[in-house]
């Protein structure tokens, strides 16, 4: 559990095994299994997870155009995201969009009053540490697994899809990528009604395609956007990539 005065007082041998996961509204509530299996990775891995406070993260705000109202939630979060940060434990987060928000939209409307913080993607966490993890063996035989990434992870975060591929490869196992636009959920537009048939066909253009010809059960989607998307018209639930780690490691 968080305890700010407890984490405080560790070491700084005791905090470099510490991860604190930062909650994000959509996957939390909507997808809590993806948080609930992040967690099992990270103490599987040998680390300890910290679940921090739900805080908003204002995003759907922003989306919308409430941009006054986005920027009384950015204030909020990023002060306590800044004192957080100020124990350097890592902070990560597992959808790409919500911790790219962080960056992005929280620095577009706090300026120099953001502070000081950095979230992490999963990969972004992972990938750098792969050393202090024990390497696995290529299986033999076994299907490769297939990654759809979020659109706004693959051109903020360019080598995104290679970074997973090689902490894939580490687990010993294969990471393909699949080559797809976006997905047509477009944040909330895909939930507006007069904007349902307009998504779809945009889901139809590579998303669904691509997911016709490759079993369901090995595809990898990161974005919790994207999974609702192909779960509301495959009539599937897919995984983000460290639910498949978890059975890796």
């Amino acid at each position: 559990p968080y305890d700010l005065q407890v984490l405080s007082g560790l070491s700084s041998t005791e905090k470099s095994k510490h991860v604190l996961i930062v909650q994000d509204p959509f996957t939390s509530y909507y997808d809590a299994d993806v948080v609930e299996d992040f967690v099992k990775l990270v103490k599987k891995l040998g680390m300890h997870p910290v679940l921090l406070p739900f805080k908003p993260n204002g995003k759907a705000q922003h989306i919308k155009g409430f941009l006054r109202q986005f920027k009384d939630t950015a204030a909020d979060t990023a002060k306590f995201l800044a004192m957080v940060a100020d124990l350097d434990i890592p902070l990560v987060g597992v959808d790409p969009a919500l911790v790219l928000c962080y960056r992005d939209e929280y620095a577009e409307v706090l300026g120099s009053k953001r502070g000081d913080f950095d979230v992490l993607t999963a990969h972004e966490w992972l990938y750098p540490r792969l050393e202090a993890f024990e390497v696995a063996k290529q299986r033999e035989n076994q299907e490769p697994w297939y990654l759809f990434a979020h659109c706004t992870e693959k051109t903020k975060m360019p080598n995104a899809e290679k970074e997973w591929g090689a902490i894939f490869a580490h687990f010993g196992a294969v990471l393909n990528t699949v080559p797809v636009g976006c997905c047509g959920m477009a944040g909330t537009f895909g939930h507006e009604v007069d904007k349902l048939s307009m998504s779809k066909d945009i889901y139809n253009l590579s998303w669904k395609p691509n997911l016709d010809k490759l079993d369901n059960e090995r595809c990898l989607i990161t974005g919790y956007s994207c999974r609702s998307q192909v779960k509301r018209f495959e009539g599937t639930k897919p995984k983000h990539p460290v639910q498949a780690l978890l059975t890796l490691v």
